[in-house]
């Protein structure tokens, strides 16, 4: 391969360390991973090409670049919720919820350097003024479902004018404010999720959204309403008039664009729809399976990329009525999975006291169950999967066993009132796992929680912060106030975040090391090897 100045190449290998000279014995500047950006600056010295990546100019081996980008899933630390940030070889973005806080708001700041974007109309820029460019485009944001933890940190990003959205997807349901002038007489109204309607001693949600134009007509209607979905949902649309909604559900089989026509697909396997009929009209309606929030939680879309060999599974805050409802739906089956594990677990429980009878009756239930599993693999069964609900003890152990994984990825945060990740959950992601050493990790237990002391040293530095912006001059004020912005923004990035890089055939997912060994070890890495005799990726242990 030719190295062309100034053009952009990518990390080949799982690891390589920046040098400052062309030499493997000289300073190192930064610790560079499998997919990794770099520029190349031009210059060549033997088997050594200087490049730009990470924020700094230096040197790494010739063989360690190549031309071909990887799909780059990164497992944004954002706190409390879920927050999901993947850029496509052809560098296409989705944004898959963004939590409840400005983390993800913060790591795209610090990714894309949006602080110093220059977006006319936006911070007094004008036309012709130096380097304007337009709002940089969000292809996709999948808004799983309306739960502030995994909603409210859109609200950021749609207010942030120097972003721009193609299409967002919803799954239908939408908190309204009471509209008891409009309530149809025929239809329940129990919660603020709009209408329910009962079919067979059955209800089901009547007023979902799917189109566009409705999406855009409910948020219209109600201009002043502090309903936190609404309000969230309200700049986006201020700010991207020409921006497609589109209310999710498993007959719409795979994401716009990325169908099995194209390298990556994305298969929408939930919510799970009944079509139901009302006054001559046929719609797509949710079932009710529990309260409003395990309604809400349960119909979150189920989405499920594969890439090449590479499966993965992203699943909102999906519960065990829901999992219920999933295999029901794709295994085809009338018999209720919890209630088969409730009843496994209970003639398990009696030991050797045991009868014949009730020997029979717990071969015959686990029969059932594994019929069930073996049909729902066929749907659910990927390498590396989104834990659901933040790790909650809501969940199936038989949809665990449907799923499968190698490695399990939990997106948890401090101030939890819940204790999740749960002990019960973790240990049943290993449990059901696959392989002798499923890989469990954790955005909350990967991010840096440094003793008090340290915590001291961190505010010494805002301090230090405040003193230089209150000395300054008006003119290097706001540069000082940036640079701490930037500051607080990459802080999001270093910890917490774990991070996926694969062709589709090679996988490697990383996570910061909280305390760097050196600049030449800054990342914990592992990586997954497909086996084409089993059919499916390994974890090549680092023992």
């Amino acid at each position: 391969m030719e190295l062309i100045r100034g053009n952009d190449y990518y990390v080949k290998y799982k690891s390589v360390v920046l040098r400052a000279e062309p030499d493997g014995r000289s300073e190192p500047k930064n610790h560079l991973i499998y997919g990794d950006w770099t520029r190349f600056r031009g210059n060549t010295d033997g088997d050594w090409a200087q490049i730009f990546s990470r924020g700094n100019t230096g040197w790494v081996p010739k063989k360690s670049l190549q031309e071909e980008r990887v799909l780059e899933i990164n497992f944004v630390d954002i706190g409390i919720g879920d927050g999901c940030h993947i850029v496509t070889p052809d560098d296409q973005i989705i944004l898959i919820d963004a939590g409840k806080t400005d983390n993800m708001s913060r790591f795209l700041n610090w990714r894309y350097n949006l602080r110093s974007r220059n977006v006319v109309g936006v911070e007094g820029v004008e036309d012709g003024d130096n380097n304007v460019k337009p709002p940089m485009e969000i292809d996709y944001v999948v808004l799983s479902h309306p739960d502030q933890d995994h909603y409210y940190g859109f609200k950021p990003l749609f207010e942030n004018k120097k972003l721009s959205y193609k299409k967002v997807y919803h799954n239908g349901i939408v908190e309204v404010p009471k509209d008891t002038a409009n309530e149809e007489p025929d239809l329940d109204y129990p919660w603020d999720l709009g209408g329910f309607i009962t079919k067979k001693g059955v209800e089901y949600l009547w007023d979902t959204i799917e189109s566009d134009s409705e999406m855009k007509s409910i948020i219209r209607r109600f201009p002043r309403t502090t309903k936190k979905y609404l309000s969230t949902l309200r700049p986006l649309l201020e700010n991207n008039p020409n921006v497609e909604f589109k209310g999710l559900n498993h007959t719409h089989e795979f994401l716009d664009d990325f169908d099995l026509s194209n390298d990556i697909s994305i298969q929408i396997l939930g919510p799970v729809t009944d079509k139901i009929e009302r006054n001559g009209v046929l719609k797509n309606c949710l079932k009710m399976i529990g309260d409003e929030g395990e309604t809400k939680n349960g119909h979150s879309v189920v989405l499920k990329l594969k890439y090449n060999l590479l499966n993965v599974f992203l699943g909102g805050d999906l519960n065990t009525e829901s999992e219920d409802h999933l295999l029901h739906f794709y295994a085809k089956t009338e018999l209720e999975v919890s209630k088969l594990e409730k009843e496994i677990t209970k003639l398990n429980k009696l030991g050797n006291t045991i009868t014949n009878d009730e020997k029979q009756e717990l071969s015959e239930l686990k029969s059932d169950l594994n019929a069930i599993i073996a049909k729902a693999r066929r749907f659910f069964q990927v390498d590396i999967a989104k834990a659901c609900h933040h790790g909650s003890h809501h969940f199936s152990e038989t949809f665990l066993k449907c799923l499968n994984t190698i490695v399990t990825v939990v997106s948890s945060g401090d101030g939890d009132s819940y204790a999740h990740p749960r002990p019960d959950a973790l240990g049943a992601f290993g449990k059901y796992g696959r392989g002798e050493r499923p890989l469990i990790f954790s955005t909350e237990i990967g991010r840096s929680t440094n003793e008090f002391t340290y915590i001291k040293e961190y505010f010494d530095e805002i301090l230090d912060f405040q003193k230089r912006i209150a000395e300054a001059s008006p003119s290097d004020k706001s540069k000082i106030e940036q640079e701490l912005e930037e500051r607080r923004d990459s802080n999001v990035a270093t910890y917490g975040m774990i991070t996926l890089r694969t062709n589709g055939k090679k996988v490697y997912i990383a996570q910061k090391l909280e305390a760097p060994r050196s600049k030449a070890s800054k990342w914990d890495i592992h990586e997954l090897e497909f086996n084409p005799k089993r059919n499916e990726f390994e974890y090549i242990e680092k023992t």
